[in-house]
């Protein structure tokens, strides 16, 4: 009986260990709900966090939505908690508009292996107090023009 009991709650942990590569979204697609979801967090302007390491991000698509940012990203990991942050390093370089260099940086323990995707939406308006500028975001291919037609 307690051998049954000690399968049992191993198979449950094992299951939980590490989930599927299936997509998991931050915030709901507009398809599902029929209304365009909300930017999920802000941005975070720091000199270090700007440049410290963090776990490997794959970028497959960066785009924006009215005043978001929507990055969708590829990880190794599913079973462990991390956060991704949108950072800015506080420079905006003097062009018309400015230009304004962003990283994502993931941070925290995700032992697994299995393929994550995930969409991160970042309130992005604030940046230039809604004034037109360009996003240069690092490890993405195409600046992204905000406030422009």
């Amino acid at each position: 009986m307690m051998l049954l009991r000690l399968v049992s709650v191993c198979s449950f942990f094992l299951m939980l260990g590490c989930k599927s590569g299936s997509p998991a979204y931050s915030a709901e697609a507009p398809h599902q709900t029929g209304r365009k979801p909300a930017c999920g967090g802000g941005w975070i302007m720091d000199n270090a966090l700007f440049s410290m390491p963090g776990f490997a991000l794959n970028i497959d698509t960066a785009y924006l939505d009215g005043r978001c940012l929507v990055v969708d990203v590829r990880r190794s990991g599913g079973c462990g908690s991390v956060s991704v942050d949108l950072i800015w390093n506080g420079s905006m370089m003097k062009s018309m508009p400015p230009q304004v260099p962003l990283r994502l940086l993931g941070r925290g323990e995700d032992p697994c292996r299995a393929e994550v995707r995930q969409q991160y939406r970042f309130e992005i308006s604030t940046l230039n107090n809604g004034q037109p500028l360009v996003i240069q975001l690092q490890g993405w291919k195409a600046p992204l023009h905000f406030g422009q037609p």
